[in-house]
């Protein structure tokens, strides 16, 4: 499969997935409010926390190893073995000191924990040895069935009235989804490591362990401070809002996942005019769907947040902020997955730890004085900062350099898009308030995503040459 292809499956399915997640938060907000989804939420970013202990990095190295097709069998044993070592250590843990957690993390029950910790760490690492066995397709396919079945679950048992036990047990199954039938496809050989296998996952995890803290304090930091300053309720207000945001990164990822085996593989035989250009074509793409996303975010962000409740009109001021932290972090995962995939963990590691520490500083900054707005001005400044630093350290290694015209065409489609959504929205004014707000806001986004993608294909004849050398195969 094409690499553009596979990153085209690979967000389709993200996009089902989120769709899916979209549509259960929607439900969870109306049906338990922000107070309890703030302690979901909350739930979920010390969960995610943990999971970094667990994994060490060593769902990367396991990706990594893999896809450069030696030893296949004796790594997949080696990282399950590191993983489910470290995992079951921490729940022990949990459970010995069960008052201490609950007192620090405002707990009440810990095998919330321990469940949602297992599960996830062992999605994880059928996720990893799919990706480093070159069927990115297949673990991105599974995503949306994992999500599905989540959010049928939960609502299922939010409407049976188990509140957040249903959030907590229905994420949980769902994620199973990914361990049972993602293990099906990866299939055989499975052999016992030898000490060489320990130490060479060592080596990548090492480094490569900060970019999982990286995607987790992008994601997850900001709420959990939040916790500590904020009410339960602000922080199911900000949790939404991320949740619009991220909607907007999947394709950025998807390419990101596509990319690695192919970056690895290639850096691995000396290829490196074609990695160059691979990269500089992830560059090109990153902000697709986010740069007209801003704009979006910037005309409609009172009708968006309106969809889950007036109490969430709070979050106004600050999602279009997320949306341009959003942007940039596309582009900064580019760079470190290609340090990633050409094997300089190391470098990745430098990228990582700027914006790791930047992110946590200014949160504890910012957020004491502005609450949900310092939030979200710490990622977005953090989230820079890591991508001017990442620049620089991706050229002083490969040869690639920011493609400007096409980004600057997608942000004139994006311009077009906007003026033709604040002219609808301003000549169909008389009649929104006789119709349903999410259905007002459904129909401005379509209009805004057709409009844009007709601009871009007007403006773009690169564009048009990719959908088309792909769309054939797509179809089949």
């Amino acid at each position: 499969m094409r690499i553009g292809q596979t990153s085209f499956v690979t967000f389709v399915s993200k996009f089902l997935a989120s769709g899916a997640g979209f549509v259960g938060t929607i439900v969870f907000a109306r049906l338990l409010g922000a107070d309890v989804l703030g302690r979901y939420y909350l739930l979920l970013s010390i969960v995610a926390w943990l999971a970094l202990v667990g994994t060490l990095g060593f769902e990367s190295a396991i990706a990594k190893r893999l896809s450069e097709g030696e030893d296949r069998g004796a790594y997949k044993v080696a990282g399950g073995l590191c993983m489910a070592a470290l995992t079951g250590s921490i729940v022990v843990v949990l459970f010995l000191g069960e008052g201490l957690v609950q007192q620090l993390f405002d707990i009440r029950r810990v095998e919330f924990v321990a469940v949602l910790l297992l599960v996830g760490v062992a999605s994880s690492y059928v996720d990893s040895m799919l990706n480093g066995v070159h069927l990115v397709h297949v673990a991105s396919s599974l995503r949306p069935v994992r999500q599905i079945v989540r959010t049928v679950l939960q609502v299922g048992g939010i409407l049976l009235s188990f509140g957040l036990a249903a959030l907590v047990y229905g994420y949980a199954a769902g994620s199973l989804v990914i361990v049972v039938v993602g293990l099906y496809f990866v299939g055989r050989p499975y052999r016992l490591p030898t000490r060489a296998h320990f130490e060479s996952l060592y080596e990548y995890a090492r480094y490569a362990w900060l970019g999982r803290i990286r995607g987790k304090t992008f994601n997850q930091a900001d709420v959990l401070v939040l916790g500590v300053f904020v009410s339960d309720e602000l922080v199911g207000v900000y949790a939404i809002t991320w949740s619009l945001a991220n909607f907007l990164i999947i394709f950025s990822n998807a390419i990101s996942s596509a990319l690695f085996p192919e970056l690895s593989k290639l850096s691995a035989e000396d290829s490196f005019e074609r990695v160059s250009s691979l990269i500089e074509d992830s560059f090109a793409y990153a902000g697709l769907f986010t740069i007209p996303g801003l704009v979006g975010g910037v005309l409609l962000s009172d009708r968006l947040l309106r969809i889950y409740g007036s109490e969430f009109l709070k979050g106004t001021e600050v999602l279009w902020l997320l949306i341009v932290a959003v942007l940039v972090y596309g582009y900064q995962s580019q760079i470190v997955n290609a340090l990633s995939g050409i094997d300089r963990p190391g470098e990745a590691f430098k990228v990582n730890a700027v914006l790791v520490v930047s992110n946590v500083v200014l949160n504890f900054a910012l957020i004491w004085q502005y609450r949900i707005l310092g939030a979200a001005i710490a990622t977005a400044t953090s989230v820079v900062l890591s991508f001017v630093v990442g620049y620089f350290v991706l050229r002083s290694h490969v040869s690639v350099s920011l493609p400007v015209e096409r980004i600057g065409t997608q942000v004139v489609a994006a311009a077009g898009m906007g003026v033709v959504v604040a002219t609808v929205e301003r000549v169909a004014q008389p009649v929104f308030p006789l119709v349903d707000p999410t259905a007002t806001a459904a129909l401005l986004v379509v209009v805004g995503a057709l409009a844009y993608f007709a601009f871009l294909w007007a403006l773009s004849g690169e564009f048009r040459t990719v959908v088309r050398e792909n769309a054939p195969a797509i179809g089949l």
